[in-house]
């Protein structure tokens, strides 16, 4: 019979970091063996619960984990014990995800995985008085990195298990570039980009700043926010009060990063904290310079295409550092040869998804 896994990831299926990663295991994922369910817990986005269906994962919707808690915990255990699931994965950036390990743990449930994606939580709060009920919930402790894991997990063992992606979809391609700077409606213009949930944590009101003292040392610059998320309106409000409609663009969420990417020619992360941001380790394959905040752990640099900045050093600093990084980079040969030695480097350290997919299948399987 079929292992039967409930994967659960805490945030709801969105399209950003977590559901990203979920994505692409089941997307790679040699499921022979296994029967995969994904928990549908709140704020889901109806493509995602498409495409993990047409992927051949049941979708499982539940009570809403916010609005009603109680009937949320009531609707697991049941559903737990009455599909005698083997293995629960529980995807999350703090200790409440005590909250489905301890109902899997109810339930019966002998294989409870806690899996960590951030160095902090936004509710620390909650995350603060949980810690107690969490610790000891879990059988299996994953993280997406070192950091991650000693943050969630303290001195408890756990296994680190990056989030991988399919590298060589993120080489760099010249008639790429050109194809899509021709559908994007610009040239040779240099191209800042931004990839990722447009909110509080990833700060774009300072890459804005940043972005407006560049462009009055790089005429003709543009800016690009690929993404989507609850502060849209408020980061379109900061690009029409500071004048840049003109030249700042925000994309929404788009299902093909890959190809935006051969587009830019300078990425930019000024979050006040991440895990370990897939985003970063994206854009090194598509040989991108990289300037990132210095709250984002150090194991996203695998190649010398990143930079880290401190917020504190103030928006000057930062689109001094951008400028520099335009001026440096070289033509198509170099963005080719900086790609090229990004994506064995990648490979490995443990990014490549087909790996990655493997070992995740082996744990669902019971193996150590």
């Amino acid at each position: 019979m079929d292992r039967r896994v409930l994967v659960v990831p805490t945030g709801g299926l969105r399209r950003e970091g977590i559901t990203s990663s979920i994505l692409s295991f089941m997307r790679s994922m040699d499921r022979d063996g296994l029967d995969v369910r994904v928990a549908a817990v709140y704020n889901n986005e109806s493509d995602v619960l498409d495409e993990l269906r047409l992927l051949g994962c049941d979708v499982v919707e539940t009570p809403d984990r916010r609005s009603d808690t109680f009937g949320y915990v009531r609707f697991l255990i049941s559903y737990m014990r009455r599909e005698r699931i083997d293995v629960v994965h529980v995807h999350g950036s703090s200790s409440v995800m005590a909250i489905e390990l301890r109902c899997a743990q109810l339930a019966g449930v002998r294989e409870r995985i806690a899996h960590s994606h951030n160095t902090r939580s936004d509710d620390p709060r909650r995350d603060k008085m949980l810690r107690p009920f969490f610790r000891g919930s879990w059988t299996r402790a994953l993280a997406c990195g070192e950091d991650a894991g000693r943050w969630l997990f303290e001195d408890s063992p756990f296994e680190v298990l990056h989030n991988g992606f399919a590298l060589e979809k993120y080489a760099f391609d010249a008639v790429r570039r050109d194809e899509v700077r021709l559908r994007l409606g610009f040239g040779d213009e240099p191209a800042v980009a931004f990839v990722g949930n447009i909110n509080y944590v990833k700060n774009q009101s300072f890459l804005i700043d940043v972005f407006e003292l560049l462009s009055r040392d790089v005429p003709g610059a543009r800016l690009f926010i690929v993404g989507e998320g609850p502060d849209r309106s408020k980061i379109e409000g900061l690009i029409a009060e500071k004048g840049l409609a003109d030249c700042v663009t925000i994309t929404g969420r788009v299902s093909n990063v890959d190809e935006f990417l051969q587009a830019f020619d300078l990425m930019v992360l000024p979050s006040l904290f991440e895990g370990l941001p897939s985003v970063v380790l994206e854009w090194q394959a598509a040989g991108l310079p990289c300037l990132v905040s210095d709250v984002v752990t150090g194991e996203c640099a695998v190649t010398p295409l990143v930079r880290f900045l401190s917020l504190r050093d103030g928006a000057a600093a930062w689109a001094a550092c951008a400028r520099d990084a335009l001026a440096a980079a070289g033509g198509a040969d170099a963005r080719l040869d900086a790609s090229r030695r990004a994506l064995p480097a990648l490979r490995e350290h443990g990014f490549d998804i087909g790996e990655a997919s493997k070992r995740l299948k082996t744990i669902y399987l019971g193996g150590e």
